[in-house]
């Protein structure tokens, strides 16, 4: 990244997380941050809810990583919930490839391990309980500084809980996206789907309803799927105001294993921009019960 791009983030992310007093403090933290890379240890054990994976973030163009210390109450710190929403709308992305990842400096404890299954947190998350991640990497101390927006080189371009803080929140999108914005609003409120570990060779169907909210009729000209490995149907072609269509889309999992993330496009005549509908997860060989 070039040097006046890191002094922007600086001054962006500064805004974000300062306070009056901390201004000194907040920049040097930053500046020593921002451009560094980062090393996500081989050693740790991954796995989405009870399934272990062999997770590999170096493809992604950028990846998110959320470090908890043991500090305090861990699931209360970990806001899986919040973290499920916003790692789907970064999901969605089109065009690029954002992983996720995180990394919990505790031992699979009966307390976390429940929060996670309530919560269907279909993310991947590393349990480091000897804190070889920290050691590594040196992070600053202080929570501000433990979630990092990696580059595909696994370089830091950007540092600040998005959960936390909404203004670190729209850093992360104008990054990601590259500040383009889309067209809205979309039919779907929901258009990304996780589905955590799944089985190669096994079918997924998931189901999108599309609601027309605007005042005049629309019409889907067609369904596009990125692959063939995906199929869609539509109960209906024409949506009349207030009225809804079910988008059923059919994912036949391939036997590549890792990550993958498929989806279909659905083209309105009415429109100028199609609305994406994301499937994603990560694919092992055989789901461990």
């Amino acid at each position: 990244m070039r040097h006046s791009s890191v002094i922007m983030l600086i001054g962006l992310v500064l805004a974000a997380v300062s306070c009056t007093g901390r201004v000194n403090k907040e920049k040097e933290v930053l500046s020593s941050l921002l451009g560094r890379e980062i090393t996500i240890p081989d050693s740790l054990e991954c796995r989405i809810l009870d399934t272990p994976i062999d997770y590999d973030l170096n493809d992604a163009d950028y990846k998110i990583i959320c470090y908890i210390d043991s500090a305090g109450c861990v699931p209360c710190r970990m806001k899986m919930p919040v973290w499920n929403d916003l790692v789907n709308e970064f999901k969605s992305t089109q065009g690029v490839e954002v992983d996720f990842l995180m990394i919990v400096n505790s031992s699979p404890e009966e307390e976390i391990v429940f929060n996670i299954e309530r919560d269907r947190f279909l993310h991947p998350v590393a349990f480091d309980c000897n804190g070889l991640f920290d050691s590594i990497n040196r992070l600053p101390a202080g929570e501000d500084y433990h979630t990092l927006l990696l580059d595909l080189n696994n370089n830091v371009v950007c540092v600040g809980n998005p959960i936390f803080n909404p203004k670190v929140r729209e850093l992360y999108r104008r990054i990601i996206t590259g500040d383009k914005t889309t067209e809205s609003p979309h039919l779907c409120l929901q258009p990304v789907v996780a589905l955590g570990a799944i089985e190669a060779g096994d079918t997924i169907v998931r189901r999108f309803t599309l609601r027309n909210s605007s005042d005049s009729t629309l019409t889907i000209q067609e369904i596009v799927p990125s692959c063939d490995c995906v199929s869609a149907t539509s109960t209906s072609a024409v949506i009349p105001p207030d009225s809804t269509a079910v988008v059923t889309v059919t994912l036949a999992v391939d036997s590549i294993q890792g990550s993958t993330r498929r989806y279909v496009d659905v083209y309105y005549n009415e429109k100028g921009n199609p609305e994406r509908l994301t499937l994603h997860g990560f694919i092992i060989n055989q789901i461990i019960n």
